[in-house]
């Protein structure tokens, strides 16, 4: 009896084994080590960024846990590995890297020193054999992976499905001059009859991040029109996310108190409330009044936006008074918003 059970148990461990790795043999111990391993091997590295609770990394899973032809595949051409966007390590890597994630799963694809080669968010569409063979292909592809694209953008590639798709391509690694040079030269490209189609309504939702770009500037001089054309929802955080990327890229260093203003119109004309402007743009605003010798205008917007406010949290004043110590020491018009930070 103890000996049938023994061999049912050795049984089902070897089952369970060739199951395991029927698929991608995924290294288990840690980032690190796998691009070790790829040193050794001298292999590229195929990294998974898949987010715990979404349902399209849980069907990629079972792809690559269980499809042989895609396991081969893989296991003969990476050392393969899987990270959550959230874990310590996750957000480590997409540091390090300049990596934002957009949507999950997002296949990215290194060579054996750490230098991305290629990276695409993946959705159902892709969770296919053929489909991630040919992303393997690409990626390790020096003439198709998104490595080469910046050249050939710059050998004046401007066909629109390229545009969007470098566009694309630099938002996921935070390349901005990229992305607005992209999407500059897709914009010029089109119509003006055609700016508020579908295609171009989509590139602004998923691509532009900058407010300067001409079809988002159709779009706040037209925004009676958007709404009847699609719903208002959509076009309010289109508008107000591409504000928002604005307003926090390194280009904002150099914006004028003009340029703020008219980004707070912006917000204003698509129904944000003004206390929520106000805080948005306050330390954006108020560093440009410090920078050009306006202390008193700088003080006066944050004594004005506090008191608007229901309450202040201890840190919060603690923040704004080390905040403006950065750029005045005079106590007089310090004294003017001390009641922030001693209440």
């Amino acid at each position: 009896m103890l000996k049938n059970s023994i061999v049912a148990f050795a049984l089902l461990f070897t089952l369970n084994l060739n199951a395991q790795t029927k698929g991608i043999k995924f290294v288990k111990t840690s980032l690190k080590n796998a691009f070790e391993i790829a040193q050794k091997q001298n292999k590229p590295v195929f990294v998974e960024i898949y987010a715990i609770g979404c349902p399209h990394c849980e069907n990629f899973k079972k792809t690559f846990d269980t499809n042989p032809n895609v396991g081969t595949y893989f296991n003969q051409k990476f050392i393969s590995y899987q990270v959550e966007v959230n874990s310590t390590e996750g957000r480590e890597f997409r540091k390090k890297h300049n990596i934002y994630v957009l949507s999950t799963p997002m296949m990215s694809f290194w060579d054996k020193d750490e230098n991305l080669m290629h990276i695409q968010v993946s959705g159902d569409e892709q969770n296919n054999e053929k489909s991630l063979k040919e992303m393997a292909d690409r990626a390790t592809d020096p003439a198709k992976n998104s490595a080469s694209w910046k050249n050939y953008f710059k050998q004046g590639v401007r066909d629109d499905n390229f545009l969007i798709e470098y566009g694309y391509n630099c938002r996921m690694i935070c390349d901005t001059t990229g992305n607005i040079e992209a999407m500059n030269a897709f914009a010029e490209k089109q119509a003006s009859t055609n700016f508020q189609n579908p295609m171009n309504f989509l590139v602004l939702q998923k691509v532009v991040i900058d407010d300067e770009n001409p079809l988002f500037k159709h779009v706040v001089n037209n925004l009676e029109t958007y709404y009847a054309k699609y719903p208002k929802k959509d076009v309010v955080s289109t508008v107000e996310n591409t504000v928002m990327y604005s307003l926090y890229s390194s280009r904002a260093n150099s914006f004028s108190l003009d340029k703020i203003t008219e980004m707070k119109e912006t917000l204003r004309k698509i129904g944000i409330e003004k206390q929520s402007i106000a805080g948005r743009f306050l330390l954006p605003e108020t560093k440009v009044l410090f920078n050009t010798n306006q202390p008193e205008k700088a003080v006066e917007l944050i004594d004005t936006f506090y008191k608007g406010l229901k309450s202040i949290d201890k840190k919060d004043g603690e923040f704004i008074e080390k905040y403006v110590r950065g750029f005045t020491q005079d106590e007089a018009i310090l004294s003017k918003i001390n009641w922030i930070y001693k209440k």
